[in-house]
């Protein structure tokens, strides 16, 4: 069974029932994965740590622990490894709902992998069943 350990957050999460354990005492429902990585500002295009949650078709960002989450719209969108900034284990998310592209990057390539993997399956299990329900992580 894969897993990994996400060195910022310490975080241990395994890829195949997405169950985390990222904070003492705290369950996660079946769906759901939590933990740091780094996204680039919209803006300014620096890099921020920011926690990120994906629970169910869900997809939300804080960028402070008491702050009210964001949300990434994943219906409809393209997930791609990229190289921006030189950075190792990168990836984005083009969301065609609001033409936003979203740059972030793990920690390894196993975080990045499993992140990638779990979105991935999170944008398919949210479709209505009206396209396919393929899902390739490019």
């Amino acid at each position: 069974m894969a897993s990994y350990t996400d060195s910022v957050s310490g975080s241990h999460t395994n890829s195949l029932s997405n169950r985390s354990e990222s904070h003492a005492g705290s369950e996660l429902e079946p769906n759901e994965i939590k933990g740091y990585l780094m996204k680039r500002t919209r803006l300014s295009r620096k890099w921020k740590r920011v926690y990120f949650v994906l629970k169910n078709c869900d997809l939300l960002y804080y960028t402070n622990p008491e702050g009210t989450p964001k949300k990434i719209p994943l219906s409809n969108a393209d997930i791609t490894e990229t190289s921006i900034d030189k950075k190792q284990f990168a990836f984005c998310i083009k969301s065609k709902e609001n033409g936003r592209t979203y740059y972030i990057h793990a920690d390894s390539e196993l975080s990045q992998n499993c992140w990638m993997q779990a979105i991935c399956f999170a944008k398919v299990a949210g479709r209505d069943g009206s396209s396919s329900a393929a899902c390739v992580v490019q």
